[in-house]
C-alpha cells in the first residue's frame, strides 16, 4: 500500500505543478477577442471611433482569435466606404501568450491618417478595448513606451491606453509584456 500512496502523491504533485505552469501562460490561445477603439480629446468625453462617422459604438468592432502564428488584428481600424472614403488600417495588433504588440501601418503621407499623426497632448487618449471570450489571466504588465499602459477592467476585458506624449507617426511600434 505504501508504493500506491507514493505514486498517488507523485501524481497529485505533478498535476499541481502542471496547473501552475499553465497559469504562467497569460493569454489563452484559441480565445475569441473583440476589439473596440475609443478616442478622448482633452476636456471631452470618451467616444467610440465609429461615432466620428455617426455610426453606433459597435459598428467598427473587430473579431479575432488568439493565435500563435498570425496577428489577430492585421489592419485594425480599416473601414471601407466611410463618408471620408476607404480608411486603411492604423495598427497591426498581435497578441501572444505573454505580450501585446502594436505596429503603426500607414505611411507618413497616408491621406486619412496624416491628419492624426503627431504627439498626443495631455488629456488625449486612444484606447483599445480587448474583450476575451474567457479570462485573460493578466495580473500585471509593463510597456516599452512610457505613453502606453494596460488597464484591466475585468477578468475578460483589458484596455490598451495610449496617452500624453505618445509620438504617433509612421513606423511607431510598442510592446506590452504581460505577467
Amino acid at each position: 500500500m505504501k508504493p500506491l500512496k507514493l505514486a498517488l502523491i507523485a501524481f497529485l504533485s505533478a498535476l499541481l505543478l502542471s496547473a501552475c505552469a499553465d497559469s504562467a501562460d497569460t493569454l489563452p490561445v484559441g480565445a475569441d477577442i473583440t476589439l473596440r477603439n475609443t478616442l478622448q480629446d482633452p476636456g471631452e468625453p470618451e467616444t467610440a471611433f465609429p461615432a466620428l462617422f455617426g455610426a453606433p459604438d459597435d459598428a467598427f468592432d473587430e473579431a479575432g482569435t488568439l493565435s500563435t502564428t498570425a496577428a489577430e488584428f492585421p489592419t485594425a481600424l480599416a473601414q471601407p466606404d466611410t463618408p471620408m472614403g476607404d480608411i486603411s488600417g492604423l495598427y497591426e495588433i498581435d497578441l501572444a501568450e505573454t505580450s501585446i504588440s502594436f505596429t503603426l501601418l500607414p505611411a507618413a503621407d497616408d491621406p486619412f491618417w496624416v491628419n492624426v499623426f503627431g504627439v498626443f497632448p495631455e488629456g488625449k487618449f486612444d484606447r483599445y478595448y480587448l474583450t476575451f471570450s474567457e479570462p485573460h489571466n493578466i495580473e500585471t504588465s509593463s510597456s516599452n513606451n512610457d505613453s502606453v499602459s494596460l488597464r484591466i477592467d475585468s477578468p475578460t476585458v483589458a484596455v490598451v491606453e495610449i496617452g500624453a506624449d505618445y509620438d504617433m507617426n509612421a513606423g511607431t511600434a510598442f510592446t506590452i509584456d504581460l505577467n
